[in-house]
């Protein structure tokens, strides 16, 4: 995260953790997670983040759990993915608030090396 956005992508990062938490406990959540993507994928002016769109509706319709929590919160190679993310639903205002206080404290976990 070398751009000069890392407290942004941090709070983004903490979010996202936050989120996927909560949508593992509260599967019922999906739900609305699912359809709001189903709306984005249908809109035209959303062509660009198509291909990340596809990602997330596959991840999350296919993917165990442990897996889509890995490949999001990974802390580069998920970023792209939290930019266009669809978890919003998943979050009350409050929640969201309370998360984003908590991301001042936290910090990325260190990045695993690629393995050979």
């Amino acid at each position: 995260m070398a751009h000069g956005h890392s407290k942004a992508d941090l709070r983004n990062w903490h979010l996202h953790r936050v989120a996927l938490e909560k949508l593992q406990h509260h599967p019922e959540l999906l739900a609305s997670v699912l359809s709001l993507l189903e709306t984005w994928l249908r809109d035209e002016n959303l062509h660009h983040t198509r291909t990340w769109l596809v990602e997330w509706q596959e991840m999350l319709t296919a993917w165990p759990f442990a897996k889509v929590r890995a490949r999001v919160l990974d802390a580069e190679g998920g970023q792209v993915l939290r930019q266009c993310s669809p978890l919003g639903p998943v979050l009350t205002p409050q929640e969201r608030w309370r998360a984003l206080e908590e991301a001042g404290k936290v910090t990325l976990p260190e990045q695993a090396p690629a393995s050979a």
